[in-house]
């Protein structure tokens, strides 16, 4: 849907299109904070992760057709999981590393802008930095404008005054086809650590001004996010039943997910017997599915994609005290909740009918 969005706004935009593309943002601090613009809510994807979430974002493709399932999975018929951002590999024991690709790579919007003769550029000093399938497959037919940015922090006024800076360095070149100019903003690495706090929303109002001085400049502005989040506070005991679970006694290979959603790799025959140990364990704080049960609730399609990556127990956490991979973050995200899924897309001088493709 997005894509869709990107490409009607593009075609009618006098000067060009900016994209604000920020990280962490739930639609129910958004939709006040932004008060120039013209805001509605997106339901996210399930997981309602960074890496999954941009990746529908830039393609249009599902999850379960793109397969980057979260942030930890195993690549197909791998003994190891893989982190997807690092590439770190996790086993047991001794691993093979993964000969098959962790996702499936498309058509991205920055290729479909340089089809219609525009030209993609992408602002994110984040971004710049890393390297792999991921990020290759997010940023496919852009050009990344390099940062001067030296250290990054996460203070995200920081944040927001360099993003707004170098957005409006690449806004004075002169440009001979209005461009697609795709601007990452991470507020995430904040939220984690203090949430929605006075600071964040300080560089909501900056973003605000910032957006609204372009639109009266003639170029048109979007934004949007990728999740939401919610307050973390892990119960030590649902940490130690996790852990106890998510060993070589009852599993191939560690367990997967991100940050609210987890899953286990069970040892074959053993998938409902660890699904029942699971559930008990966590009682009311998670909800525990398989991926045939995901299916059935529209969240993600059983297709080989999904089979071949996910494990076949998946705990969703249903409140605050489920325990997360890095019990030392304050907020967190990748589960059902509004506050999570619920995303907003924001527009400044964007035609309305574009907005609501």
């Amino acid at each position: 849907m997005v894509p869709e969005v990107v490409e009607r706004c593009l075609s009618t935009a006098p000067r060009g299109l900016c994209v604000l593309a920020v990280d962490g943002l739930s639609y129910a601090v958004a939709e006040p904070a932004l008060s120039h613009a013209r805001t509605r809510p997106l339901r996210s994807t399930f997981p309602s992760t960074s890496t999954t979430a941009w990746l529908t974002a830039v393609t249009g493709a599902a999850p379960s057709r793109h397969g980057a399932l979260g942030m930890v999975y195993r690549a197909p018929d791998a003994d190891c999981v893989t982190h997807l951002v690092t590439g770190g590999t996790y086993a047991f024991g001794p691993a093979t590393p993964p000969k098959n690709p962790l996702l499936h790579g498309g058509p991205t919007l920055f290729d479909r802008a340089a089809a219609a003769g525009r030209t993609a550029l992408v602002v994110g000093a984040e971004l710049e930095r890393l390297t792999g399938e991921w990020v290759e497959a997010l940023l496919h037919g852009a050009r990344i404008v390099p940062s001067s940015a030296t250290e990054l922090g996460t203070d995200p006024v920081a944040v927001v005054e360099r993003t707004v800076s170098e957005v409006e360095a690449v806004l004075a070149d002169p440009h001979d086809v209005p461009p697609l100019i795709w601007a990452y903003v991470n507020l995430d690495d904040h939220i984690h650590l203090s949430g929605y706090d006075d600071r964040l929303h300080a560089s909501l109002r900056l973003l605000d001004t910032a957006a609204s001085r372009w639109a009266d400049a003639g170029w048109s502005v979007l934004a949007h996010a990728d999740h939401g989040q919610v307050p973390a506070a892990p119960k030590a005991e649902l940490l130690d039943a996790w852990a106890r679970l998510d060993a070589p006694a009852h599993c191939r290979m560690p367990g997967g997910g991100a940050g609210r959603v987890r899953w286990l790799y069970p040892r074959p025959g053993h998938e409902q017997e660890l699904a029942d140990v699971l559930s008990d364990a966590l009682g009311d704080h998670a909800l525990v599915l398989t991926p045939d049960a995901l299916a059935e609730r529209g969240l993600l399609a059983a297709t080989p994609v999904v089979r071949e990556r996910i494990g076949a127990v998946v705990a969703l956490a249903t409140s605050a005290a489920f325990p997360v991979p890095d019990p030392s973050v304050a907020w967190e995200h990748g589960s059902l909740s509004d506050d999570e899924m619920l995303v907003p897309l924001a527009a400044w001088n964007a035609p309305r009918a574009a907005q609501d493709a």
